[in-house]
């Protein structure tokens, strides 16, 4: 008669090493790579729910990235993260923002998340209302997302001055 106190580690060294190998393996939790560097608070659109919104920035690219977190309302967003030059290419130059104009930073996702992620770039102040029609947003000239964002961060944008063209010489 089998004993069956055997623990799983006697147990496990009865089953060919083959058949091990093809045991599932515990997946490693995954890290993500956005740290977060601030978090703030805004109105949504309508003006009925205050929205909390994270600034975060990739670890190996060094580029800010944004993010919903929070809505005090009832209405469900998308929390990833969407890229500053993904928002700078849907702002820049634009005079007819809409909540839709938002929806490519995350395609098939919740339909809000437009509309939150503009009522957070209008409190950073990247857009405006537009003063012929306050339901369309237009960008606010000269700004990016980096330079509004670091301003709400309190911190400064370190520029690296450009290098100066070398010059041929003369008779070369």
């Amino acid at each position: 008669m089998p004993d069956t106190n055997q623990t799983a580690t006697e147990n496990a060294s009865e089953i060919p090493a083959d058949a091990q190998a093809d045991a599932p393996e515990e997946a490693a939790p995954e890290i993500d790579p956005i740290e977060d560097l601030y978090h703030g608070d805004c109105l949504s659109i309508s003006g009925r729910s205050t929205l909390t919104y994270a600034i975060g920035r990739h670890k190996e690219t060094g580029e800010l990235h944004l993010r919903i977190v929070e809505n005090s309302g009832k209405g469900m967003w998308f929390d990833g993260w969407a890229p500053a030059k993904d928002i700078d290419a849907i702002v820049k130059g634009a005079t007819e923002l809409t909540a839709k104009s938002f929806h490519a930073l995350h395609p098939g996702k919740s339909i809000n998340t437009g509309g939150f992620v503009m009522a957070v770039l209008k409190d950073l102040g990247l857009i405006r209302a537009n003063e012929e029609n306050t339901r369309l947003h237009e960008h606010v000239p000269a700004t990016t997302f980096e330079k509004v964002a670091m301003v709400r961060m309190g911190k400064t944008i370190e520029v690296t001055p450009a290098k100066p063209a070398k010059r041929k010489a003369k008779g070369a």
